[in-house]
């Protein structure tokens, strides 16, 4: 979809009930890509993560072959992509190639708009670990493409942020995390609502793990704990509004629906355009 038509969806779905035009997000401090009993086919974090985003155990998940992921990353640092080409159409976006400024957002929006899942690598600080600080500040100078696309039904798969305190500036600074810097490998639990979603112990724990997350809204559902320390987070249905996050009314609500008469209205306006829906139901 490009980005006239992601434009006509969200003025007809300002209309609607605000579950056409949510994302979601899961935030993870575990370096998830580089690891491969966190990346295995079948049933790894990388499966469960991805699942929760494209709404598996909602009344409407968008189907695994429909769901088309793009990874940002620089080049070489480490990325196992296997598990994320087992859904639709899967991308890269090689960060380095583009700069803060309108040349580089647009060629990011247009990556956007071909993509239903946006994967942030982890910060190369992880070890080995594919999204360098130049990358990451760039990212973070996109973050109105990134709320646009949000708020038009895309998800964000954000990995660790090491030690770097401004790794998830791409998101408003009441939404986003910080993420102190940790250690360890093993300890890491998941939590009722973790277990709920498909999170296991075992793909929590045996590898090195970079940063938990202090501060985050209170939107957010936690999944994983090792001890008082959070370490993977997630919410669904969220716009990016005014500088924090709002959660849309659950399904079914009339909040906000107008008269069938202004529908009517605004769907014959839109047939001019062409209007296209945004392939990602939720």
């Amino acid at each position: 979809m490009n980005i006239k038509q992601k434009a006509l969806v969200i003025t007809f779905a300002s209309l609607l009930p605000l579950s056409a035009v949510a994302g979601d997000i899961l935030m993870t401090g575990h370096d998830v890509l580089l690891h491969n009993n966190q990346t295995g086919a079948g049933s790894s974090f990388s499966n469960v993560a991805i699942d929760y985003l494209r709404g598996v155990g909602t009344t409407t998940p968008t189907a695994s072959g429909s769901y088309d992921i793009g990874l940002v990353r620089d080049p070489g640092g480490l990325a196992n992509t296997t598990v994320l080409d087992d859904y639709g159409a899967f991308s890269t976006f090689d960060i380095s190639t583009v700069t803060p400024g309108a040349a580089g957002e647009a060629t990011f929006s247009t990556f956007l708009a071909g993509i239903d899942l946006l994967v942030i690598a982890s910060q190369a600080n992880c070890g080995g670990c594919a999204l360098s600080l130049t990358g990451s500040n760039t990212l973070n100078s996109f973050d109105t493409e990134i709320a646009s696309f949000f708020n038009a039904g895309g998800d964000i798969w954000a990995n660790s942020g090491a030690n770097v305190s401004t790794y998830y500036d791409f998101l408003p600074p009441a939404v986003a995390a910080s993420g102190p810097s940790i250690s360890g490998s093993t300890g890491f639990t998941a939590t009722a609502a973790g277990l709920a979603i498909g999170f296991d112990n075992s793909m929590l724990n045996g590898h090195q793990t970079h940063n938990k997350f202090t501060t985050f809204d209170s939107s957010f559902t936690i999944f994983e704990t090792r001890s008082s320390e959070v370490i993977t987070i997630g919410l669904r249905g969220g716009t990016i509004d005014g500088g924090g996050i709002i959660i849309e009314p659950p399904e079914g609500s009339t909040v906000g629906i107008p008269e069938p008469g202004s529908l009517a209205l605004v769907g014959l306006s839109l047939l001019g355009f062409g209007a296209a829906r945004y392939s990602k139901p939720k």
